[in-house]
């Protein structure tokens, strides 16, 4: 053992082992100055490139079409594979497929960085003409899109204003009420959450049905019915379905919604009250009462 011991003691303060030692600690200091040259280089290129970033975006110039950085992210996404290259939207019938995009933000061949499905299904949500919508990210540039329209079902006036309402009375700002003449045209406090009902009740009698150009609500209680020429059929509160019936088969036994009757008053029960036009003379007026019973 102190054969060893001195052997070790020779060799460590030997000339050789110093030169080798000195060697040794010069090379850490070498590495450790180009590490941290490296370190400082990376860190200010990164901070540069932070800050060209955020000044392209602050500034817009990214969008600006006269910037000969527009493009840039798309260009970018396309180079590591998240641009949009294939986008599908299931479900349209009315709305053109750019009102979806324009809406979500997105447009062929853009970037899908940081594109987030939820919010975009969140953002369709809210639009008026929109019943359900499903966004699906297929990554790296695909977009697959599902979209149900809510249905047209009639036009509601209200202060001079018409709007394309849905089945449950919703609102579509985004329809144009001259586009849809075909439907039903309705008016007063409540008449688009109650015009399902009338329909319903109508579908019964096709050919009445057919004749009527538009229904009014009055007192959030019962409608009133108007035909060609200026003609009225006032229906009651309650029992509505009878009160159809009767003027269905007036119309079919004695034509009276083509006749000089002006309004036919139902909303008693058990009884019609009719109403000619005030240039009806009273002979007439009795001749079209008669055959009415």
């Amino acid at each position: 053992m102190k054969s060893l011991r001195r052997t070790w003691h020779r060799v460590s303060n030997s000339a050789a082992w110093r030169i080798a030692e000195a060697a040794t600690r010069s090379g850490e200091r070498v590495a450790n100055s180009r590490l941290c040259r490296f370190t400082v280089r990376t860190s200010a290129v990164a901070l540069l490139a932070f800050t060209t970033g955020y000044g392209l975006l602050a500034g817009d110039y990214l969008a600006d079409p006269s910037s000969g950085t527009r493009g840039l992210p798309a260009q970018l996404s396309s180079y590591f594979g998240y641009a949009a290259e294939e986008i599908r939207i299931n479900g349209l019938k009315r709305v053109d497929g750019a009102v979806v995009m324009n809406a979500i933000g997105v447009k062929p061949g853009g970037s899908l960085i940081g594109f987030d499905a939820n919010t975009a299904r969140r953002i369709l949500l809210n639009l008026d003409w929109v019943k359900t919508a499903s966004v699906r990210m297929l990554p790296p540039n695909r977009l697959e899109i599902d979209v149900t329209e809510r249905e047209p079902f009639a036009i509601w006036q209200r202060e001079g204003n018409y709007y394309v309402i849905d089945r449950e009375g919703s609102a579509m700002a985004s329809f144009q009420a001259n586009k849809f003449l075909n439907l039903m045209l309705v008016s007063g406090e409540g008449a688009q959450e109650s015009v399902s009902q009338l329909v319903n009740q109508l579908e019964v009698w096709p050919e009445l049905h057919s004749m009527i150009k538009g229904a009014a609500r009055v007192g959030k209680r019962r409608w009133t019915l108007y035909f060609d020429g200026g003609r009225q059929a006032l229906l009651p509160e309650n029992g509505v379905d009878k009160a159809l019936a009767i003027l269905a088969d007036l119309e079919a036994r004695n034509h009276v919604l083509a006749s000089g009757i002006q309004q036919i008053d139902l909303r008693l029960a058990g009884s019609v009250v009719l109403v000619p036009f005030e240039n009806l003379n009273e002979d007439e007026a009795r001749k079209v009462a008669s055959r009415t019973r």
